[in-house]
C-alpha cells in the first residue's frame, strides 16, 4: 500500500524547503564508514529513496537501508508512512486526549495506576500534601514528546512550597505525578530510570492488533528516551528481545546494559500477557483514535500506562544490531489499509 499523491507532494515540498547538501554528505559519510560503502553511491541512493520511496535521511540511516535489498526495504515503516497513517486514521479532535497528559490521565485513569496533580487547579498547600505522600515528584509539561519536558524532584530538597509551586508553574511543569516503582527485574537493568515498553496498536473496531513491540532502557535519567541517553531493542510476539539494543542514531550497540551488565539479548518483558491485556483494554477507550503507540511501565503489581501517542513514534530493527532484515510494515499491512 502507498500513501496518496497529496501527502507525498506535501512531504516532498517540506523536504525541498529544508534540504541542505551538507546534511546528505554528513549522513552519507557516516553510513559509508559503517557499511563499507562508497560514499557518493550512498548519497545518491539516499536522495533517490527520499524522493521516490518515502524515506527520510534519518530513516535511511537508522534502518540500515544501505545494507538492505530493495525488497527488504519495502518491509520497513518510515516516518512519512507512519505519519500519514496516523493522520489519516486518527480523528484529530479526539487525538487531543493524547496530546495533553492531563486529559490522558482523566480519560485513562483506570490504567495509569498513580496519583497526579494539576498545578493549574491546585495550590502550594495541595502540592506539599501530595509530596508528603510521594517524596519523589515527577513534574511534566503536559504537552510534550520524546521525553522533553519531564523532570524529577526530591521533596526533601524543597524548603519553600509556594516558591516551588510558582517555579513549576513558570516553567510550564504543571503536571505532577507520583513516581512509578518498576518491577524488580526491570530495576535490575537500570534502577534510576523507569524502563518502558512501547507497543503500537491498531483497533479495527472489533479486535486490537499489536503491530510493533519495543523495549526501551534508560541510563539513570528521568526518562528512557533517546534525548536522555536511552536505547531500545525490538521485541517478538512473546515480549522477548530479538537482538542487541541500539539508540538508532549511532553505531553503538548493546549486547548487555552498559551500566548494569545485564543481558539485553536475553531480556524478557515481565508479565507480558498482562501488558498485552492492558493494551487490549486501553485501545478500545477512544475508538476514534485507533492507531496509537503506548508506553507501559511494569510494576510488581502489574503494568500501568505512562502515556499514549497518536503518532506512535518510529522504531525499527537495525540489521547491523540484530541481523533481522524485515521491518514491521507487513504487520501493519496485514490488519489495516491507508
Amino acid at each position: 500500500m502507498k500513501i496518496d499523491l497529496d501527502a507525498r507532494m506535501k512531504y516532498l515540498l517540506r523536504r525541498a524547503r529544508r534540504f541542505t547538501p551538507s546534511r546528505v554528505t554528513t549522513f552519507a559519510r557516516q553510513i559509508a564508514k559503517e557499511q563499507g560503502k562508497w560514499m557518493p553511491a550512498v548519497a545518491v541512493d539516499m536522495l533517490w529513496s527520499a524522493a521516490f520511496h518515502d524515506t527520510a535521511f534519518i530513516d535511511y540511516y537508522e534502518a540500515d537501508f544501505a545494507a538492505l535489498s530493495r525488497a527488504e526495504r519495502k518491509t520497513f515503516m518510515t516516518s512519512l508512512v507512519q505519519h500519514h497513517i496516523a493522520v489519516k486514521l486518527n480523528d484529530q479532535e479526539a487525538a487531543q486526549t493524547f496530546n495533553d497528559k492531563r486529559l490522558f490521565h482523566r480519560r485513562f485513569g483506570e490504567f495509569t495506576g498513580r496519583e497526579w496533580l494539576d498545578l493549574g487547579e491546585s495550590g502550594p498547600e495541595a502540592l506539599e500534601e501530595f509530596a508528603q505522600r510521594h517524596p519523589v515528584l515527577i513534574a511534566k509539561e503536559p504537552i510534550s514528546r520524546e521525553g522533553h519536558g519531564v523532570f524529577r524532584y526530591d521533596a526533601a530538597d524543597v524548603t519553600d512550597w509556594p516558591a516551588f509551586h510558582a517555579e513549576l508553574v513558570a516553567k510550564g511543569q504543571v503536571l505532577v505525578e507520583e513516581a512509578i516503582v518498576q518491577h524488580p527485574y526491570l530495576a535490575g537493568y537500570c534502577a534510576g530510570t523507569v524502563n518502558t515498553t512501547r507497543l503500537v496498536s491498531y483497533f479495527d473496531g472489533t479486535k486490537v492488533h499489536i503491530v510493533s513491540r519495543v523495549q526501551k532502557f534508560g541510563r539513570g535519567a528521568v526518562s528512557d528516551q533517546f534525548t536522555w541517553g536511552g536505547f531500545f531493542t525490538m521485541l517478538d510476539r512473546d515480549g522477548k528481545a530479538v537482538g542487541r539494543g541500539h539508540s538508532g542514531k549511532n553505531d553503538t550497540f548493546y549486547s548487555v546494559h552498559p551500566d548494569s551488565g545485564l543481558s539485553i539479548v536475553d531480556f524478557q518483558v515481565p508479565m507480558w500477557d498482562e501488558v498485552v491485556a492492558l493494551i487490549d483494554r486501553a485501545a478500545r477507550v477512544v475508538p476514534e483514535v485507533p492507531y496509537v503507540g503506548w508506553d507501559v511501565a511494569v510494576t510488581e503489581n502489574g503494568p500501568v500506562l505512562i502515556e499514549g501517542n497518536w503518532i506512535p513514534g518510529l522504531y525499527e530493527t537495525r540489521v547491523t544490531a540484530t541481523g533481522i532484515r524485515t521491518g514491521s510494515r507487513p504487520e501493519h499491512e496485514a490488519v489495516m489499509t491507508w
